[in-house]
Formats: C-alpha cells, sequence, structure tokens
C-alpha cells in the first residue's frame, strides 16, 4: 500500500479507525472524512499523518463541500471506504427532508462516490461497510422511503430502528452492484464485519445501552472486523472481483433480496432523484 491514497469515512471510531491504523501501517496515505474535526485531527496525529475533511455526511450541501475540498487537496484515490454507519432511535430527517438512517447509509455513499468517481485511479477499489441485518429485510419498500413504519410506537418495542438499519444495509449492498455495473472501471465490494464491540448504537437511549453492553463479551474487536475491510484494500485476490459481498475474507452470498438487478436499477433512479440539486 506504499503511497496508495486510501480515503475513509467513520475512520476515527471502531472497525473505521482500526482499517486506517493498520492500512497506515501498511504504507498508505490516509484521508479522514469526519464530523468532529477535532477528533479526526487527533487521529491524525496518531497515524503520524493524514489529511482530514469535516463533513455531516447525513447532509448533502456538507458532503458536496466535502467532495470540492478532497478534490482540491487529495490525489487521486486508490480506495474509497464508506464505513460510516449508524442506527437512529427516533424518527429524524435531513436537511433535505430524508430520514437519517437512510441519508446516512445510503445516500452518502451512493454521493460521494459519484461526486469522486472522477478522482479514483483505474481499478480503484470501493468498500461498503455492510450488514448481516440485511438479511432481515426481506426487500426495499420504496412506498415509505421515509421508513414511517420503522419508528411508530408498536414498531419501538419489536426493534423497528434495526430493521430499519437493516434494510438500508441491504440498499448498501444492491448501490454496490449497480456500481460495479455502472461504473466498470472501478472494483466495488461490501462486506460484513460481524458483531463488533465498538460504540455503535450508544446513542439510542438506556435500552439499547444495556443491550449492546450484554452483546459485548460475545463481540470482535474493531480489529477482528475490521480484518475484511483492509482484506478487500489490499488482496490481490479479489483484484478482478467487483461488485460482490464478503464475510471473514471470503466471498459468500448475500440474501436473495440483495441480488434483484430490477430493485438495484430502482434504487440508482431513486437517488438520482434524492440527490438532485435544486434548480
Amino acid at each position: 500500500m506504499n503511497d496508495r491514497y486510501v480515503l475513509i469515512t467513520g475512520g476515527t471510531n471502531g472497525i473505521g479507525l482500526a482499517g486506517a491504523r493498520a492500512l497506515a501501517k501498511q504504507g498508505a496515505r490516509i484521508g479522514l472524512v469526519a464530523r468532529n474535526g477535532a477528533k479526526a485531527a487527533q487521529v491524525a496525529g496518531e497515524l503520524g499523518g493524514a489529511d482530514v475533511f469535516e463533513a455531516d455526511l447525513t447532509s448533502q450541501a456538507s458532503i458536496r463541500a466535502m467532495a470540492d475540498d478532497v478534490a482540491a487537496r487529495a490525489p487521486m484515490i486508490d480506495v474509497l471506504i464508506n464505513n460510516a454507519g449508524a442506527i437512529y432511535g427516533s424518527h429524524q430527517v435531513s436537511a433535505e427532508g430524508i430520514e437519517l438512517t437512510w441519508a446516512l447509509n445510503v445516500v452518502a455513499p451512493y454521493l460521494i462516490t459519484t461526486l469522486l468517481a472522477d478522482r479514483l485511479v483505474p481499478g480503484a477499489r470501493v468498500i461498503g461497510t455492510a450488514s448481516d441485518e440485511h438479511e432481515k429485510a426481506k426487500a426495499i419498500d420504496f412506498d415509505d422511503l421515509d421508513g414511517e413504519r420503522f419508528f411508530s410506537a408498536s414498531a419501538k418495542l419489536t426493534g423497528g430502528s434495526l430493521r430499519r438499519y437493516g434494510e438500508t444495509k441491504l440498499a448498501l449492498i444492491l448501490l454496490s452492484g449497480e456500481l460495479a455495473r455502472r461504473m466498470p472501471g472501478i472494483h466495488t465490494y461490501t462486506f460484513e464485519p460481524g458483531l463488533v464491540a465498538t460504540g455503535f448504537n450508544l446513542n439510542n437511549g438506556r435500552l439499547m445501552k444495556l443491550m449492546m453492553a450484554m452483546t459485548k463479551p460475545f463481540a470482535r474487536t474493531p480489529e477482528q472486523g475490521a480484518e475484511t475491510m483492509v482484506w478487500l484494500a489490499t488482496s490481490p485476490d479479489v483484484a478482478d472481483e467487483s461488485g460482490l459481498y464478503y464475510s471473514r475474507e471470503r466471498r459468500t452470498d448475500p440474501s436473495a433480496a440483495a441480488q434483484d438487478r430490477a430493485a438495484a436499477e430502482r434504487l440508482w433512479k431513486t437517488l438520482e432523484g434524492q440527490t438532485t440539486l435544486p434548480k
């Protein structure tokens, strides 16, 4: 990875930070996209130097400003890792009126990748952090993109926000496949890191904190969770593959819904509409 440039979102915590550390040790130059510039600067110092690009990835205006900053300051990109993601326990919307889980987990990777397409070197790798929670989503509900059914009082009692998260990760896998078809000059991958002990999902109240604490003894470390990410960024074994899904450094099949070509095409058109600038 000597002198190869890796741009990563969510690289200041959890598996993103573990991945950034591992790639920097292999000689990669790192660009950190982060909401908290001070924290990113601290991580950059720990890595021995990294570029910091501040952005709120739920805001399309912020993403566009970040992409302009990357184009102005960063070299061409060898590896783009769309790692940032979250679960929101209550229904919230972005400045563009898009539900936040969808905005961060789906719209942001689409917009970042398409805005930076001309900054990707030929053969660049675009990696998305997915989840095996996608298997619980039977399909993308294009008639309820706002996800309101996941945040009703009754849905909250049955893990509605986690099911919404799974739907967004299904969308991310579909997006990766469609990117592979529409941008044949790059290689796209998604992976699931497994259950990892990080600060993930600790922003959704006491019940979620308790649930995450109960799973911690069975969870993988951030370093273990990042292993497949780092492998996808570096391994010659996947150099000729694109649009596929991986777990524990092995190709595996996602759910049938994640292989629905018609759904992927519809998702792409939907994202085009959701990111069109007002005239």
